[in-house]
């Protein structure tokens, strides 16, 4: 066994995918159902399964074309959540599909966080498969452990405000992808994307 290999796939495997035990733990908190988490652990599942399946062959798709959709179903969905938080800060009336929205975002949030993880792992694949496996394996069982623990510390937190910190990663998230395509640009401005969007929706939910 590679110990770097599985100590970077075990690493990323717990930062990114804790993001999305953490949303399904909200949602289920908020809607008093258990069925977020099932939306979840699909969404990290329809990444990550075809990711170790095909392993190689993954890396043959063009990686451009992956990120122009992802930026495009991440914009869309970080406006659908934005949108939804204004409505809640302003106490409009929820709308009445808006259950059926909030498992969307679980789902895709819970693909997304899987599809940066999927990335990392990835690039250490060709250099040991079964310590990236084992790695990333672990930091799902982690995951899992500690959103079962922590579940109703991690309920407490209300949906609005998570829905406009998500609809800004998803925005920033879609962005950077997007620069990566036709720039050459680093992830560091993750970060100034995130605050910029922080500022956006904030100015959309006081208007």
């Amino acid at each position: 066994m590679d110990v770097g290999v599985f100590l970077a796939a075990l690493a990323m495997g717990t930062l990114e995918l804790s993001e999305a035990g953490a949303v399904s733990a909200i949602y289920a908190g908020a809607y008093k159902s258990w069925i977020p988490y099932i939306y979840g652990a699909l969404g990290v599942l329809v990444v990550l399964l075809p990711t170790f399946t095909l392993g190689r062959f993954i890396e043959l798709l063009p990686i451009q074309y992956v990120l122009i959709v992802g930026a495009i179903i991440l914009a869309y969905f970080g406006y659908r959540l934005i949108r939804s938080a204004r409505r809640s800060f302003k106490g409009i009336r929820k709308h009445h599909g808006e259950e059926k929205e909030g498992m969307g975002v679980v789902l895709v949030v819970a693909i997304t966080e899987a599809l940066e993880d999927a990335l990392v792992a990835l690039a250490l694949i060709p250099q040991s498969y079964s310590s990236t496996l084992l790695g990333t394996g672990i930091s799902a069982v982690l995951v899992l452990g500690l959103t079962a623990l922590l579940k109703n510390q991690i309920a407490r937190i209300r949906l609005p405000h998570l829905k406009f910190v998500l609809s800004s990663l998803l925005f920033s998230l879609a962005s950077l992808w997007i620069l990566e395509v036709t720039l050459d640009v680093t992830e560091f401005i993750v970060l100034p994307l995130f605050l910029l969007y922080l500022g956006v929706n904030y100015l959309i939910i006081k208007i």
